[in-house]
């Protein structure tokens, strides 16, 4: 076995990490509380800066004391504006589950807004600056100018990471904030109100990055009627000049809407941990590093990730679970075994190195690869979505085959902790977790037989989910009985599509093979009453024993 440890980490992110690591460390250190305050604060400090801009200060007593009340009031309608935003973010985490917590989503929306009133202050100076520079109708009139801001890249930003209605209240705050900073306030807000619900239910499921242009060409394209509209209710002349500038701002709007939100997307996935399609499609590259290295060390895991992975999809597909969650997952979960591949069966020859160790070695080299797994995954970065698959897809089983042995080889009086041969767990905490587990057994199973038929799988199935069921492992996902047996039958029909009899062709079947049979992988069991499940439903072919 080779020994050397993979590098499954680029210097470059390993840099990247060690100086976000010295950065944050000393709000790591403050309550949770504490950072909430500081958090909510800095973003009322913030928006009324770039807000307080019109606001002219004058060096008079009355007029500054004046101004310093307009200031003060701005704060207080800021503050409240947020604290609207995060009582309604409380709600919507209570009602649905977000891809992060409250007070992360929180900070999301809060920090959008904050970025998105940055972009509309520079927006408006810049179409004023172009408006000065004109002389002829309508190229002097800033109005007009102001529709190519981007109003609706907070929204679809936060729309596609997190929540379609977080990103409802985030385009309204946008609004709120654009008519505070543009002379034509109500006007204003319309079109950016207009404008980020264009954007927000402009665009279907986030899978591919070419959603982003989709939604902000659709934005564009209403924000170019929208303009139209308001300059008429305006009681402006439309000359061919303003409709044509004004198509030609509302479609920049949107075309820069899908700029600023396509660079905002890779960045607030990685500060924020959010796990989108877009970035588990990413995980699946055969050529990065992690997958690379199973493949390379463990071939035989990495055949059994890919069929558990498909096998995990059609179930989840089948009870309304995410798919491509489990998919990605079971890529990932065995990546502990990397470190110690030929002892596990599915990397196994000729023989059986369990069979020169003591039972309580084979059970700590083989749960070991669940913790091994979890380091490797903060090493890489892996989401902890999908870490959770390494983590859960055991449960806290016990390897009974090994605590038997060990319990047989004991002397009188010697007592065996069965605690080391247990998997730590946790138990399965959602459906695709869960769903993963019971698809890891079954194919491991429905692979170890020697002819997989249709009878075969469905006896070593149905064995395997009341095996599990009757451990506890399901106990603290939310799969319903109905679910289960839907599971089970997609799984059946899967591993019967996988080892289905192939037909006899006479004259093309190709000749019997003389001499010595190439070594194969694993073990293979004649019927399905002889595959070594325990009691919590694991396949232990490592406990059994070869010549």
């Amino acid at each position: 076995m080779n020994s050397r440890r993979p590098r499954l980490t680029s210097p470059l992110a390993s840099m990247r990490d060690a100086v976000l690591g010295v950065l944050l460390r000393p709000f790591r250190r403050l309550s949770p509380t504490a950072q909430f305050v500081i958090g909510f604060s800095f973003l009322v400090a913030m928006t009324t800066l770039l807000l307080v801009h019109p606001l002219a200060v004058s060096n008079t007593s009355e007029l500054y004391k004046r101004s310093l009340q307009r200031v003060i009031g701005l704060v207080v309608l800021i503050a409240a504006t947020y604290a609207i935003a995060w009582k309604f973010t409380e709600h919507r985490a209570g009602n649905v589950a977000l891809a992060l917590s409250n007070k992360r989503a929180f900070a999301l929306v809060g920090s959008a807004v904050v970025v998105q009133t940055m972009i509309m202050r520079l927006g408006f100076m810049f179409a004023d600056g172009i408006a000065i520079q004109s002389t002829r109708a309508p190229f002097n009139d800033p109005m007009v100018w102001r529709f190519a801001v981007p109003f609706a890249a907070a929204a679809l930003l936060v729309c596609l990471l997190v929540d379609t209605q977080l990103a409802l209240i985030t385009g309204l705050i946008t609004a709120l904030f654009a008519g505070l900073l543009s002379p034509a306030g109500i006007q204003t807000s319309m079109y950016a109100m207009i404008s980020c619900a264009a954007a927000i239910y402009g665009i279907g499921r986030y899978r591919e990055r070419q959603s982003v242009t989709l939604a902000g060409l659709f934005a564009g394209v209403v924000n170019a009627i929208t303009a139209l509209a308001l300059i008429a209710y305006a009681q402006e002349m439309l000359a061919w000049r303003t409709v044509l500038l004004a198509l030609g701002c509302g479609i920049a709007s949107g075309l820069l809407t899908t700029i600023f939100t396509a660079g905002g997307l890779p960045i607030n996935e990685s500060l924020f941990g959010i796990l989108t399609d877009v970035k588990l499609l990413e995980l699946s590259n055969a050529d990065l590093p992690a997958l690379g290295q199973l493949a390379l060390r463990a071939p035989g895991t990495n055949q059994h990730s890919h069929a558990v992975g498909q096998l995990a999809e059609e179930a989840c597909r089948a009870v309304g679970a995410n798919p491509l969650l489990a998919r990605i997952g079971a890529l990932y979960h065995d990546i502990g075994k990397v470190a110690a591949p030929d002892y596990f069966v599915e990397n196994q020859h000729d023989h059986n190195p369990h069979d020169r160790l003591r039972p309580s070695q084979s059970a700590r080299i083989i749960t070991t690869h669940v913790t091994y797994g979890v380091k490797l995954a903060k090493e890489i970065g892996l989401p902890k979505k999908v870490a959770d698959f390494i983590t859960q897809h055991h449960g806290t089983r016990t390897l009974h085959f090994f605590l038997r042995k060990a319990q047989a080889d004991a002397k009188s009086g010697d007592e065996v902790n069965e605690a080391e041969f247990r998997y730590p767990g946790p138990k399965p905490q959602f459906k695709e977790t869960a769903i993963m587990m019971l698809a890891d057994s079954c194919e491991a199973a429905a692979r170890s037989l020697a002819r997989p038929d249709p009878e075969g799988i469905r006896e070593i199935v149905i064995r395997i989910f009341d095996a599990v069921i009757s451990d506890g492992q399901l106990e603290e996902c939310d799969l319903t009985l109905r679910e289960l047996t839907t599971i089970r039958e997609s799984i059946i029909s899967a591993l019967t599509a996988i080892y289905h009899a192939r037909i006899d062709y006479p004259g093309f079947n190709p000749p019997s093979l003389t001499g010595p049979m190439p070594p194969s992988t694993g073990v293979t069991y004649a019927t399905p009453s002889e595959v070594p499940i325990n009691e919590g439903g694991e396949v232990e072919d490592e406990a059994v024993s070869r010549p």
